[in-house]
């Protein structure tokens, strides 16, 4: 059996299928019901469709991923639990509850026993590409601390490179030639290689045919770079893509509009946080009025949805005169107000563009929008930048909690690579898994930008964009 094929095993019968077991279990055991078990197993299988019908690379955002791995079960019990209510024989809420306890439990543990046997059985992957892009690929997955894919070397017809183990020169560690082309299928046996990533500059359709040839009895798999840094990197690598990659755009399938069932996550979630935050708002509002006595909100025009303009709305956090102000040179951080600097802490600043998400100009998830002029500049310098506007802009989103701060072109770069992953990828059980890690970037979000080395973005071309 492959490794990979072990992984999505794992996967499939302890996290999928796992809890609405042991929850159909406990239901017929404590109601000898058989009616009522399936009613359980049948409820939570379709929840479990409907928010992790895809795969996302829940790695990434550890915390959305254990909240999730208990949300599914809680909530397709919780569905169970009502339509029961229907019948004349309905499930109890002590028996629902141990239910719950019981799917939850084997949810989490299924997470742990899962990632133990990936730490201990590593999908054992080699490179056909030259040793820079092997080496990045390999330095990006120990940055993203992933331990679950073990790449053992690279393939290429240079005969440069001594076939020898990892060695260390000049301080960093270089991965081994494993062999050419040529002689794929002896790489793959002697060296028990699980996956082949292709890379960018590589001719894809002579490398298939050739492995293919020679490996297609073999359990070996592969994939193309880009497609594996979005499964496992949760990123598109803009410097390694051209317009070809938004070919799915094309696609029939393709919706350019958002589905019903984001604009109803939208209504539901932004009008529940607007009534639980309306105190809150009150007093914001009241704490930036007696400030300074100047107007309470701070309007901004902001690029959104297919480039049309529109106002977002803040609570203001800077002097009334600030604009004035900063065209005489003043810096931001003299301008912020006492109120404004508590706000900003907390992002209760942003509050207001709630009411922009019910209205419909804005969406809970999306690439954050940002002014038409800042737009237009960045276009000129980051790669696909213009495309993060086929999609609504978001309060929050995936290369808010992934990246956090980006002050630089090298860091709006990085946040690229994320926002375009997400237009690809949208979906509600994307969007929920946003919304669930946000509360841990709110909370450890830093102010100092983080991003990787500019090869891990933009590869070769790094150095078009660092001028």
């Amino acid at each position: 059996m492959s490794t990979i094929y072990a992984q999505n095993l794992i996967d499939r019968t302890l996290s999928r299928f796992g809890p609405p077991i042991v929850a159909a279990i406990i239901v017929l055991q404590r109601l000898e019901n058989l009616d009522l078990a399936l009613l359980v197993l049948i409820s939570m299988l379709v929840v479990d469709a409907i928010l992790r019908g895809r795969r996302y690379p829940l790695h990434l955002v550890p915390l959305a991923r254990y909240m999730l791995s208990v949300l599914v079960p809680v909530t397709g019990l919780a569905l169970a639990y009502g339509l029961s209510q229907l019948n004349a024989t309905s499930l109890v809420a002590p028996t629902t509850f141990v239910a719950m306890v019981g799917a939850s439990t084997t949810s989490l543990l299924a997470l742990w026993v899962g990632d133990r046997f990936a730490i201990e059985r590593p999908v054992r992957t080699a490179v056909i590409g030259d040793r820079g892009f092997a080496s990045r690929l390999r330095a990006e997955l120990l940055e993203n601390r992933i331990r679950s894919y073990q790449l053992i070397g690279y393939v290429d017809e240079s005969p440069a490179e001594k076939e020898e183990a990892v060695v260390e020169r000049d301080g960093e560690w270089l991965l081994p030639r494993l062999g050419g082309m040529s002689e794929i299928r002896a790489v793959v046996l002697n060296n028990q290689v699980d996956l082949l990533v292709v890379s960018p500059e590589r001719p894809r359709l002579s490398i298939f045919e050739q492995t293919a040839k020679a490996c297609l009895d073999l359990p070996v798999r592969m994939i193309e770079a880009t497609a594996l840094y979005e499964n496992v990197l949760g990123h598109v690598p803009i410097g390694a893509i051209n317009s070809a990659w938004f070919q799915y755009i094309m696609h029939p399938l393709y919706s350019p509009s958002s589905p019903l069932s984001k604009r109803l996550l939208d209504v539901v979630v932004s009008a529940a946080l607007l009534v639980v935050a309306a105190p809150l708002m009150i007093l914001c509002a009241l704490a930036v009025k007696l400030e300074d006595r100047g107007p309470i909100l701070y309007r901004q025009r902001r690029y959104g949805e297919e480039g049309r303009e529109f106002d977002m709305i803040k609570f203001r956090t800077l002097r009334d005169d600030a604009d004035q102000l900063l065209t005489e040179g003043r810096s931001e951080e003299e301008m912020v107000t006492r109120a404004g600097r508590l706000l900003r802490k907390g992002h209760l600043n942003e509050l207001p563009q709630l009411l922009q998400v019910l209205r419909g100009e804005m969406s809970l998830v999306g690439p954050r929008p940002e002014p038409p002029e800042l737009v237009e500049r960045l276009s000129q310098v980051v790669p696909h930048y213009d495309r993060r506007a086929l999609v609504k802009p978001g309060l929050t989103g995936w290369a808010q909690v992934r990246c956090g701060y980006a002050g630089s072109r090298i860091g709006t770069a990085w946040k690229t690579c994320h926002d375009l992953y997400y237009l690809k990828h949208r979906s509600v059980g994307l969007d929920l898994v946003i919304l669930l890690q946000t509360f841990h970037a709110l909370v450890e979000r830093e102010d100092t930008e983080q991003v990787p080395a500019p090869d891990f973005i933009l590869g070769d071309s790094a150095e078009l964009i660092t001028r």
